[in-house]
């Protein structure tokens, strides 16, 4: 007979934490909006939205677009969302009332 040894890779527990499913067109968007702000030689953050859903412990993230920003005349090396752009954005990507900005 065989010893059974048990493997650290598998889990026989059942997780009761949250798990994320990601989509990986979410990973392609993020890249090469990433890539292109970086050539570009764009200065200031790069910021987004992930658009998914959530049915109990599990989020699916199906979706993500850039935010466009712009310099805060205010605050020294600060920026703001431009809320009207997003706005739009997230109109546009809102193919199905489920999804959420996660």
């Amino acid at each position: 007979m065989a010893a059974s040894t048990s493997n650290p890779l598998l889990s026989s527990q059942k997780s009761s934490e949250l798990q994320a499913v990601l989509h990986p067109l979410v990973l392609l968007t993020i890249s090469d909006y990433i890539t292109r702000h970086t050539l570009r030689q764009q200065q200031g953050p790069i910021i987004g939205a992930l658009l998914g859903q959530q049915n109990g412990r599990e989020i699916t993230i199906e979706h993500a677009f850039e935010a466009h920003t712009r310099e805060s005349p205010n605050t020294e090396g600060g920026y703001l969302l431009d809320a009207d752009k997003f706005s739009a954005r997230l109109d546009q990507s809102q193919a199905s009332p489920s999804r959420l900005i996660l």
